[in-house]
């Protein structure tokens, strides 16, 4: 008891200029009144009426929300910006508040102020908000939706197929429900850009080096004078082949390809043995410039192969030296045919020759033309679960 007075009198000695204790009840009220307000403020910038107060919100995807399940359904339940976009927790509530403090830079700088400069930027916006929930496992989603909440006898039978097969392989919920909230931007808008950078690829870009990637189908000829007059072609070397630099004349290149034969199919080119991975095709008369080098059976189908090479005569258009941007524009593809209705399939999870057939099936649902589908299917027969990204000539 003796101590607890001493403690008390020191507290509020008058020795001090103000009391020890006043400065310890004032700090805790000031402490309250921040936390209060921080808290209200953090609230209140949650709210459905914050969110739509700009005019980038208010004149695009606010409409566009109101039109959706989220904004009205059947259960009366409403969805809200911060539902869906800002974390229920506290540390990863605080950390999307300070990265979306970048939003009021674009605000001020009027990045998206009117609705063609938003639905430029339309496909960039979506694509990071997707990128976010597929690291974070569709976070804000779960909120309200998750696995074990679901009857998935009362849910329509492909719904509720699809849906089990999703639980079973681990697949996040953005994955197939693009656009539920919003409009769906262009997806071909991406990959266009891509191409169209591709193929304005000058020749003095290409000037050293030593192998190059066709970007699409493309005439091969036999000698210099047919290849610079564009005569008649032995061939055409087909999208995502790769040829070694031989020697250079202006604008046009001769070349080696390197590939596979299956016997008796001559006229056709492989990337490797086995597999019905697309390289090039000769015309009749052009067989005889191929030079075999080694002759193997596969020993899963008893089938004869013959390693094989041609030289000949190309142009330089739609030829690139960097193959990552190659491929990120077949990522880009295959991301934009493929993942807008449902999880799109690792590539290594079927066999470079399954990939035929399962592109096959899927041909009818997809807007891509005939020389991007061939492009697809090769990027996917390439990183196949038997190819895994091996080198085109392995």
């Amino acid at each position: 008891m003796k101590l607890l007075r001493a403690l008390w009198r020191a507290l509020w000695s008058k020795q001090a200029a103000i009391p020890i204790a006043i400065l310890l009840v004032g700090a805790f009220g000031t402490g309250i009144i921040f936390w209060g307000g921080f808290h209200w403020a953090m609230e209140s910038s949650n709210s459905i009426e914050f969110c739509t107060s700009c005019h980038e919100m208010e004149s695009t995807v606010y409409p566009e929300y109101k039109k959706s399940v989220h904004y009205s359904n059947p259960s009366g339940v409403r969805a809200i910006c911060s539902d869906c976009h800002v974390p229920k927790d506290w540390y990863h509530k605080v950390r999307r508040k300070i990265v979306a403090s970048k939003e009021l830079y674009h605000h001020l700088m009027g990045t998206i102020d009117t609705k063609e400069k938003f639905e430029n930027h339309r496909l960039e916006l979506a694509q990071s908000v997707w990128a976010e929930m597929e690291a974070n496992d569709s976070r804000e989603c779960r909120n309200c939706h998750s696995w074990d909440a679901m009857d998935f006898e009362k849910q329509h039978p492909n719904a509720s197929k699809q849906m089990m097969q999703a639980r079973d392989n681990g697949d996040t919920c953005i994955s197939c429900h693009k656009g539920i909230a919003h409009k769906m931007p262009d997806l071909s808008s991406g990959y266009k850009k891509l191409f169209k950078e591709l193929t304005s690829v000058s020749a003095s870009e290409l000037k050293d080096a030593k192998k190059l990637i066709t970007v699409q189908t493309k005439s091969f000829f036999l000698d210099k004078d047919a290849a610079k007059k564009d005569g008649k072609a032995a061939g055409k070397l087909l999208s995502a082949t790769e040829v070694s630099v031989l020697e250079r004349s202006g604008d046009l290149l001769k070349v080696r390809l390197e590939g596979w034969q299956q016997d008796k199919v001559d006229r056709v080119i492989y990337a490797l043995r086995g597999q019905r991975i697309f390289e090039a095709t000769l015309s009749k008369g052009s067989t005889d410039a191929i030079k075999r080098l080694t002759t193997e059976k596969d020993p899963d189908t008893d089938l004869v192969w013959h390693k094989m090479e041609i030289e000949g005569w190309v142009t330089s258009k739609d030829l690139v030296s960097d193959e990552d941007k190659l491929w990120n524009y077949a990522e880009e593809l295959y991301g934009a045919s493929c993942a807008t209705c449902h999880s799109r399939p690792d590539p290594g999870h079927y066999l470079s020759n399954q990939w035929i057939g399962v592109l096959k099936s899927m041909k009818r649902f997809v807007s891509i033309d005939k020389e991007q589908y061939r492009f697809l299917q090769k990027y996917l027969q390439l990183n196949a679960k038997d190819t895994g990204g091996a080198a085109h000539h392995e």
